[in-house]
């Protein structure tokens, strides 16, 4: 006879991000998978493969590495403080599911974004709490509204969840958002997780998005990672940071019945992505996503009848499908007759079906191409809307 199966279990399957990226064809172009099509930057991969030469390659400390550490730490100060308010997970991923593992108790409620990368509700249905939602709004360009979240918390609220700059939207929530959620959520007891995974793809200034507050507050944590700003993605380093020691201590009890620690070689070099070389070699790949983001602007903004939400950070596109059909009808109409693979909106959530994220990680030539023929279905597919055509839906 077949095992059991957990009921807390029982309804998880493959993300439909995944299923479309594993069934499309070997030549389709994908513009769907968050993933860098750059290699790591080249002193980490020697740093890597120094790592991995020279040792130790034993077991590491559950909280990781700590010189790493302390440069995590070092990142966000002064929110965080030394090595004691930095662990080193495999991935964000981990790092948000360690972390609501540690704030939520079966039926406790938390709050998500819609739409969102399901990564914290997986999380949450799993640790059997009560996912609620507030929604991303496209009248409001994508971007939380602070007095309609708040209005959600209930006596079983524990934890809100913001991320930003957002996957799947491409925006980044205005420092003065983060700051009202900041003070309301110390006020309730609630605790604040802010997914920073695309901080240094920001597009609205120099430096890294708004996100984590300037002083040591205890009831934030913070779930990061370097998959996203030197390419690190199979590397699965990721973080998370709070400057609570009694949290941080739970994180580690956690982190070790999961998985006794991250890799010790990966760790070791991601070292080298703290040093001002290390800072350098993010900033040749923001550079490449930045002419990215200004192609997809050239080519997508402005066209009549295309709506997108702002390009104001991360490496998304965040575009309306309804003329043609919706998100997965149009999703599947480029899969099919152009090879070109995109998401469509109710992978994240319920909101947005209309919607689709185009992901803009591939290589310029190729990206030009695809943009062009998603900018003309939909162009046509608006005139054919305005003509009294209705759009195809499946």
């Amino acid at each position: 006879m077949s095992p059991r199966i957990a009921q807390r279990v029982a309804g998880l399957k493959r993300t439909l991000i995944r299923e479309l990226f594993e069934s499309a064809p070997p030549d389709a172009l994908n513009l769907g998978l968050g993933q860098p099509d750059l290699e790591p930057p080249a002193l980490l991969r020697e740093a890597l493969a120094r790592a991995a030469s020279e040792g130790p390659s034993g077991y590491g400390p559950t909280a990781g590495d700590g010189v790493l550490r302390e440069r995590v730490a070092a990142a966000y100060a002064p929110f965080a403080r030394g090595a004691g308010d930095a662990v080193i997970t495999v991935g964000c991923q981990q790092a948000t599911f360690v972390a609501l593992g540690c704030l939520l108790d079966p039926g406790d409620e938390v709050l998500l974004p819609d739409p969102a990368f399901p990564g914290a509700l997986r999380a949450a249905q799993t640790w059997d709490a009560a996912p609620r939602f507030y929604p991303l709004r496209a009248e409001r360009g994508f971007h939380l509204d602070p007095d309609e979240v708040l209005d959600r918390i209930t006596p079983a609220t524990r934890a809100l969840v913001v991320i930003t700059p957002s996957n799947p939207t491409g925006t980044v929530e205005p420092a003065s958002s983060l700051a009202r959620l900041t003070e309301e959520t110390a006020r309730r007891g609630v605790a604040l997780l802010i997914d920073d995974t695309y901080r240094s793809l920001y597009w609205m200034g120099d430096g890294d998005a708004p996100g984590v507050p300037a002083e040591p507050l205890p009831h934030v944590v913070v779930c990061g990672g370097l998959s996203k700003s030197v390419a690190l993605t199979g590397w699965r380093l990721g973080w998370v940071v709070s400057p609570d020691a009694e949290f941080m201590a739970r994180v580690v009890a956690l982190q070790q019945t999961l998985l006794t620690c991250a890799p010790t070689p990966t760790q070791r070099a991601a070292r080298v992505a703290f040093t001002p070389e290390g800072r350098v070699a993010a900033q040749s790949v923001r550079a490449v996503f930045r002419r990215r983001r200004d192609l997809v602007e050239r080519i997508l903004g402005g066209r009549p009848g295309l709506r997108m939400a702002p390009l104001e950070g991360a490496f998304y596109a965040w575009i309306d499908a309804s003329a043609a059909g919706g998100g997965m009808a149009f999703a599947r109409r480029l899969m099919t007759e152009d090879k070109i693979v995109v998401i469509p909106g109710e992978a994240f959530g319920t909101s947005a079906p209309d919607w689709l994220r185009i992901s803009y990680a591939q290589e310029d030539g190729a990206l030009a191409g695809a943009l062009e023929t998603i900018a003309a279905r939909l162009s046509s597919a608006a005139g054919a809307s305005a003509c009294g055509d209705p759009p195809a839906r499946t």
